[in-house]
């Protein structure tokens, strides 16, 4: 009979730690390079090894300064062309493809993938995500990195137009974002199965490539691409600048209509406003646990479920939350199981301080998977066009109201908004949600195996 037992539990080791656990320090800086050759390709990964982090428990020692190491599908192919086709279609194909952009929707917009990355054209090859517990140890740790690209050939993109140019973490905002939300709460806990056959969208194996399942089996799974994969992640990694001036005119304007519909003053119904955009109170407060006003003791909560709230009394069904993770709600046979996604966000640039709402902000945003057309394009085709369930009206596609795309003429949901009120037959109806993030730049990318990069250096 043949054997249907699971394998063995990856080997932390091989593993690179941001995918098996989300990192604390307060300092990130995540750089963008083009490889010239591949030698100089090697010698770069080389120079960087020392501070490659595994997702080893690392107990009381946590590193000052540690980074990770992602390869677009062009990078792979700088160090073995043999590897070409060898890859899922969309990694291949990468985020401005028709194909994604049929779930991601940047095309025809300010968020068009033409103008992705400042206008750089060159095509990315690896994008290094580093940490430091100081500024000052990240600062070196940056400084290395930079020296090791200068010395070995390979270029650096820098896509912002102030300040250094790279995507920096603003340490200050800490576990929130431009928005004023709470951030980083709800992450699956990623569990082994003890059979190959179990389908729990948020076990191990939906994420790390090389490890038997039941319905999408993280790739490639046979050849020599699925041995340089085994052990990896896909990121899709994605640069969304976010408007705080449209957000916070948006909370201004409707804010007599709220007040007019449940009294309290002009503050409270923009704080109820900005809840009802994303399921959650801006501390964090799930809606259908503390429906009318934020609770410090649910700030972190994520067990609940929809069960209770399928009028939309407490939580509307196309809020944020309720999108990207439906959890009880029912969905399509087609949309069903319900895929998970490991999220490592991190804010960049400064707040504004308004009534001056100038400079470049928003997030960056590190969406982990095992593959990247079933789990990250499939709930982004949601956020986009809510229309994975019946609990959404026929012929009202509606969309995400924090996130979705709505400059882009290619495919668009319905932009209105809907918010049932409790004992009342009039809710208040928003017809047009104006656009809050623009796309600053997407790649796909594989996080490969700590004994890949080793390869790829030359050092094993």
């Amino acid at each position: 009979m043949p054997n249907t037992a699971m394998p063995p539990r990856p080997d932390p080791s091989n593993v690179q730690g941001m995918i098996l656990r989300g990192y604390t320090h307060p300092y990130s800086c995540h750089m963008l390079f083009t490889f010239a050759s591949r030698p100089g390709a090697a010698e770069f990964i080389r120079a960087l090894i020392p501070y490659l982090q595994s997702a080893q428990d690392w107990g009381d020692n946590k590193p000052a300064r540690m980074l990770n190491i992602g390869l677009t599908y062009d990078g792979i192919l700088m160090f073995d062309g043999a590897l070409k086709g060898q890859f899922p279609s969309e990694f291949k194909a990468g985020p401005a493809s028709p194909d994604s952009q049929l779930s991601l929707n940047d095309i025809g917009g300010p968020g068009d993938p033409s103008l992705w990355w400042n206008g750089y054209k060159p095509a990315i090859h690896c994008i290094v995500h580093s940490y430091g517990m100081t500024a000052d140890a990240l600062g070196s740790l940056v400084e290395t990195v930079s020296q090791a690209a200068q010395t070995n050939g390979v270029t650096e993109c820098r896509p912002l137009q102030s300040g250094s140019g790279r995507l920096e973490e603003y340490a200050p905002l800490q576990d929130y974002i431009h928005f004023g939300y709470h951030d980083g709460i709800d992450n699956p806990v990623l569990g082994w199965p003890d059979d190959p056959a179990d389908t729990v969208p948020s076990d191990a194996n939906k994420f790390l490539i090389g490890y038997p399942g039941k319905g999408f089996i993280p790739g490639p799974q046979s050849g020599a691409a699925a041995e340089f994969a085994k052990d990896g992640c896909y990121n899709a990694f994605r640069v969304l600048y976010q408007d705080v001036g449209a957000f916070d005119r948006f909370l201004a304007n409707y804010a007599q209509e709220v007040v007019t519909a449940i009294g309290g003053s002009l503050d409270d119904a923009k704080e109820w406003l900005a809840a009802k955009l994303v399921g959650r109170w801006r501390n964090g407060s799930p809606l259908v646990l503390s429906p009318d006003a934020p609770n410090p003791a649910t700030g972190d909560a994520t067990n609940f479920d929809y069960s209770a709230d399928s009028a939309a009394l407490k939580c509307p069904l196309a809020a944020h939350t309720r999108v990207a993770n439906p959890r009880d709600e029912s969905t399509f046979n087609t949309d069903t199981p319900v895929p998970r996604l490991l999220r490592r966000g991190m804010p960049y640039g400064a707040p504004p301080a308004p009534p001056d709402y100038n400079g470049e902000r928003g997030l960056i945003g590190l969406f982990l998977c095992g593959s990247l057309a079933n789990q990250f394009e499939k709930l982004y085709s949601w956020i986009n066009v809510n229309n994975f369930s019946n609990v959404f009206l026929p012929n009202l596609d509606t969309q995400d109201p924090l996130i979705a795309n709505r400059l882009s003429p290619s495919k668009g949901g319905d932009p209105s908004f809907t918010i049932p009120i409790p004992n009342s037959s009039s809710p208040i109806k928003i017809p047009t949600l104006p656009p809050f993030v623009v796309t600053r730049g997407t790649a796909y990318c594989l996080l490969p195996s700590v004994p890949t990069l080793q390869r790829l250096a030359g050092m094993a």
